[in-house]
């Protein structure tokens, strides 16, 4: 089949239209990635896709974000195009940090991700497959804090906790529950939602650190949160690919989000692995239209249906 300038194929072109990529790894980082917010972008609006969202382990990406965002609608007058950026809850913006969710929603940021590298949860899967392969090891620091949790010794939220939820709903953030374990994630989704808060994300469901069952994943979906699933697990042979396919079955593609979780330096880059995605997912028997649903629909639905950047 013939490729186009991007070098993706035009069929693999026509399931990724329109997409946004809602778990893109780019540079600078403390990882080495891949390429640039605006190399990126330039790869992904050339191959048709409406945008990603920018993720950084260590930090905020909300201002690199919008500073992508004007340099391609400067490289392309008329694009709406756009980079999403967000921020990470690990110890370098100080962990669960209200005052960093706040600066980070009023400079535009739209996803808010509970700790990842530096979540308790995180740890406690480093620390039972120690002998192996270390999932994320290139993405923790040498300076070593104690992990963070959302809940305190009785099991209930903490203060932090409670804190970051009120400037999520603030701002009409998009919760994501990172690297916390499927209990803590569904004790933060619950309240959540309680308190009215209407974007919610399920990292990466079928990672090994956070995998949850698919009656968790149910439960999840019953509290008004979508499930994330990304290609790079099973890209890496991490899950099987029958349980993803499976999962969107169960769930139903209105709940689900397929995204990338790419960017690693020396490995496919995001639009290529993206459309790889969507291309094997709909060689399993999934729909063209519940792909472009999972892909474009619901992460524009979670990023921006409702407000005025819609």
């Amino acid at each position: 089949m013939k490729a186009d300038a991007t070098g993706v194929e035009a069929m693999r072109i026509d399931l990724i239209r329109d997409a946004i990529d809602m778990h893109a790894h780019t540079m600078p980082d403390v990882a080495s990635r891949s390429m640039t917010d605006i190399a990126l972008a330039q790869r992904a609006m050339c191959a048709g896709m409406a945008g990603f969202v920018s993720k950084c382990h260590q930090g905020d990406s909300s201002a690199r974000a919008a500073v992508a965002s004007e340099a391609i609608r400067s490289l392309h007058p008329g694009t709406d195009f756009r980079v999403f950026g967000g921020i990470v809850l690990n110890h370098p913006v100080g962990g669960l940090n209200a005052a960093a969710v706040y600066a980070c929603g009023r400079m535009g940021g739209r996803i808010v991700w509970f700790p990842t590298v530096d979540a308790d949860n995180d740890a406690r899967y480093a620390n039972r497959h120690a002998t192996g392969p270390r999932l994320g090891a290139s993405n923790r620091l040498p300076v070593r804090e104690p992990g963070i949790s959302v809940l305190d010794d009785e099991g209930n939220l903490t203060a932090q906790t409670m804190a970051v939820l009120e400037c999520i709903k603030a701002f009409d953030m998009v919760l994501a529950t990172g690297h916390l374990s499927p209990h803590e994630s569904l004790v933060l989704i619950r309240q959540a939602a309680q308190m009215g808060i209407r974007r919610i994300l399920v990292t990466h469901a079928s990672l090994p650190i956070t995998k949850a069952s698919i009656s968790m994943q149910r439960r999840y979906v019953d509290c008004g949160a979508m499930v994330e699933h990304c290609y790079f697990t099973p890209l890496h042979g991490l899950c099987p690919w029958r349980q993803i396919v499976e999962s969107i079955r169960y769930l139903g593609a209105e709940h689900v989000i397929l995204s990338s979780d790419l960017g690693q330096a020396g490995a496919v880059g995001p639009v290529d692995g993206l459309a790889t995605f969507l291309e094997r997912l709909n060689a399993m028997g999934v729909s063209e239209d519940d792909l472009h649903r999972m892909v474009a629909g619901n992460p524009r639905k979670l990023l921006v249906s409702g407000l005025s950047i819609d």
